[in-house]
């Protein structure tokens, strides 16, 4: 039998797009499977508990790089003038050592965006994202 393994922050590579986003310090994301309870006429408790939506939703932290342009430099947020025309991008979090999957979501968007400088500090940039599909390792098997 093989030997557990802790996976750490320095294990963990983002792609945006299907690029590397080396400025990323920090990665959450949360998948919500929608499973519901359903109730009967009064009853205080369930019949069951029934699949609705699934969503996935999460946030990236890292650092801005000067003269980068930031997100839209790197083509993750289009102009504040095309938000309607914006495509898709793609999140997928892998295992630095194995290459697998942790995550992979294949139609994504960038909800909202925090920049934040400290005097004589680093700049940070925070983005939340939506994605359509979350794929994990033993679904793409």
């Amino acid at each position: 039998m093989g030997q557990s393994r802790v996976l750490r922050g320095a294990d963990v590579r983002v792609f945006i797009s299907g690029s590397e986003y080396p400025e990323s310090k920090s990665i959450t994301w949360t998948i919500d499977y929608g499973e519901d309870p359903i109730y009967g006429i009064d009853s205080i408790f369930p019949q069951e508990i029934a699949v609705s939506r699934v969503s996935v939703q999460g946030s990236i932290s890292g650092v801005r790089i000067k003269l980068s342009g930031g997100l839209q430099g790197r083509d993750i947020r289009t102009k504040i003038n095309e938000i309607l025309h914006h495509p898709y991008t793609s999140l997928r979090v892998k295992d630095r050592h194995s290459d697998r999957d942790l995550i992979w979501i294949p139609q994504m968007k960038v909800t909202s965006e925090t920049f934040s400088v400290n005097a004589k500090g680093i700049a940070i940039v925070s983005f939340n994202f939506k994605g359509i599909i979350p794929y994990n390792p033993l679904d793409m098997s």
